[in-house]
């Protein structure tokens, strides 16, 4: 079995969204990008916090910065120590 088919072997037929709510890409520590962003509700260069269609995310880290946001798109910069589910 796959990796995708042990997340959704987690959850009931019912519960697995029919697309994805959001996509994030990892570029080791020093920057993510995400897909389908519906706003950044708060920024400091310790923390951003994005709404998504369905909750939100949290990213704390160093010296955080924007580079990118552009049409549900943002990339962030700086040394990223999480992210967590909203």
């Amino acid at each position: 079995m796959g990796f995708i088919e042990d997340i959704k072997g987690c959850f009931s037929p019912d519960e697995i969204p029919k697309e994805p709510c959001f996509r994030a890409v990892l570029f080791g520590d020093g920057a993510a990008y995400f897909e389908n962003v519906c706003s950044i509700a708060h920024y400091t260069p310790e923390e951003v916090s994005l709404c998504l269609k369905r909750g939100g995310l949290v990213i704390s880290g160093c010296g955080l910065y924007i580079k990118k946001y552009c049409a549900g798109d943002v990339v962030i910069c700086g040394k990223i120590r999480s992210i967590e589910r909203i």
